[in-house]
């Protein structure tokens, strides 16, 4: 699948860790969730860890946004690549917009697409997850997932 192609199980990084997120408040805490993804992403170049920031801002913005609460954060770390999972009530899908460019928004899953080697999201009973998959260039064997 490519990136943004419907709705399709997110791939699986082999020996992954998992670190997650719940956020509860009425309000995104976007800062706290950039903060938080900075922490348990370690040995990556600034560069990667600010890639996963944006995309884990644009996820969980979308998920408040257009989404139900609360909402649960998820990322997994392997070798090669780094998984953004966010967890909302509403079964509604994101798509990439197409805006304008004077438009302030709507470019969010737009960016997503950009940065990702894949994204899209799956349905569940109640809710949904989107995914999204990084892949870091650095291929540091000291990257991993903190915590």
């Amino acid at each position: 699948m490519t990136a943004g192609e419907g709705i399709s199980t997110p791939p699986g990084p082999r020996a992954a860790k998992n670190q997650v997120l719940e956020l509860t408040g009425d309000v995104p805490d976007l800062a706290e969730a950039r903060r938080w993804t900075g922490e348990v992403l370690t040995g990556l170049t600034e560069d990667e860890i600010a890639d996963a920031q944006l995309v884990v801002s644009e996820l969980v913005t979308n998920a408040y946004e257009h989404g139900q609460h609360p909402l649960c954060l998820r990322l997994r770390r392997s070798r090669d690549l780094i998984r953004v999972e966010v967890t909302d009530l509403s079964s509604r899908v994101p798509e990439v917009g197409h805006s304008s460019v004077r438009a302030t928004r709507g470019r969010g899953m737009v960016l997503v697409d950009r940065l990702c080697r894949q994204w899209g999201a799956v349905r569940h009973a109640v809710g949904k997850t989107v995914w999204a998959v990084l892949a870091p260039q650095s291929q540091n064997p000291n990257a991993v997932l903190s915590g």
